[in-house]
């Protein structure tokens, strides 16, 4: 999911804003049809790089909220790969939610990582 502060206001680097003042990009692409080959069954999955590129972690512990891997900073790519309708949460640095998946599968292959610090895979 990519985020655009309604108030026009560029955030810096690692600072998340609030759920409420996050909005979807309209041109958000939809998911694909199909998990990519590297995110198995039973995991969220997250990418460096947009369409599944450069596998990044595999989380699946659910009511854990994991911390992400440095170097996801903007751009990249997710994928919810878990049972069926599951929601992963994803999380800014002060640990406020920033944004639930849709229910799995599902995925975006032009995510922001910008705003997110932790997952919590469902």
């Amino acid at each position: 999911m990519r985020f655009v502060h309604k108030a026009g206001i560029v955030l810096a680097a690692g600072f998340a804003a609030a759920a409420t003042l996050l909005a979807p990009v309209a041109n958000a692409q939809p998911a694909v049809s199909a998990a990519p080959a590297d995110c198995p069954k039973g995991y969220i999955c997250g990418y460096k790089y947009s369409n599944y590129q450069h596998l990044m972690f595999r989380f699946s512990d659910c009511g854990i909220l994991q911390e992400i891997p440095d170097g996801l900073n903007s751009g990249g790519s997710w994928y919810n790969n878990q049972s069926t309708g599951l929601k992963a949460k994803m999380y800014g640095k002060s640990k406020n939610l920033v944004y639930t998946t849709p229910g799995a599968p599902y995925g975006d292959p032009t995510a922001d990582w910008g705003p997110v610090w932790y997952v919590k895979a469902c």
